[in-house]
């Protein structure tokens, strides 16, 4: 019996911390994390509210080094309906910071020039849905999101992003890199029939 009250009191302790946390939990932290029926147990309450737990794996994309929770896709979905939610214009952005700061920063050691100069450079697709006061509106919701920080960088939410949501930004990274793949139309098709469903 003070095994389950144990249990249920690292399960709880986990959960929050995982609410609260403004990076990922590592294992050897927190006992509920590297016991694989305590994590299962973990992911079933995040699940209850429409949370869900998330693996960060190290620069090899192989070994699991700790987790963090985010909204599920479900849930994501419903929160990106409602009229407070992220706007299309939102992703487009995103895209391009993450280009930006992570592909040619990051991953390509590029210098980068400051963002709001690469942004007015942009001349691809969406361009002028990103100009002005539109701009500005999304920049700020994108922040009230904690998806970016007061620097335009990536934000600790950024992080959280689900399979979903990370493979959507994958997609509109590649939409705006090459629009003229046959890839890129399937995309759009695919993005068109959703868009219609959801109407």
């Amino acid at each position: 019996m003070a095994d389950e009250a144990d249990d249920e009191a690292a399960i709880l302790d986990a959960v929050r911390a995982l609410e609260a946390a403004d990076g990922p939990l590592r294992l050897r932290d927190w006992p509920a994390l590297s016991d694989a029926d305590l994590r299962e147990r973990v992911a079933r309450r995040l699940g209850g509210l429409g949370r869900q737990l998330l693996p960060v794996l190290d620069e090899t994309g192989t070994a699991v080094t700790g987790y963090l929770s985010a909204w599920s896709d479900d849930a994501a979905a419903d929160l990106a309906r409602a009229t407070r939610g992220l706007q299309e214009i939102d992703l487009t952005l995103l895209t391009l910071l993450y280009l930006h700061w992570e592909i040619l920063g990051r991953v390509l050691g590029e210098d980068l020039r400051p963002v709001q100069e690469q942004l007015d450079a942009y001349t691809g697709t969406g361009r002028e849905a990103i100009r002005g006061d539109a701009r500005k509106e999304s920049l700020a919701r994108l922040q009230a999101q904690q998806l970016i920080k007061a620097d335009y960088r990536l934000g600790p939410a950024f992080d959280r992003l689900s399979p979903v949501q990370r493979t959507r930004l994958d997609q509109s990274l590649f939409l705006l890199l090459r629009p003229e793949h046959a890839w890129a139309a399937e995309i759009r098709q695919s993005r068109q029939a959703e868009h219609q469903e959801a109407s």
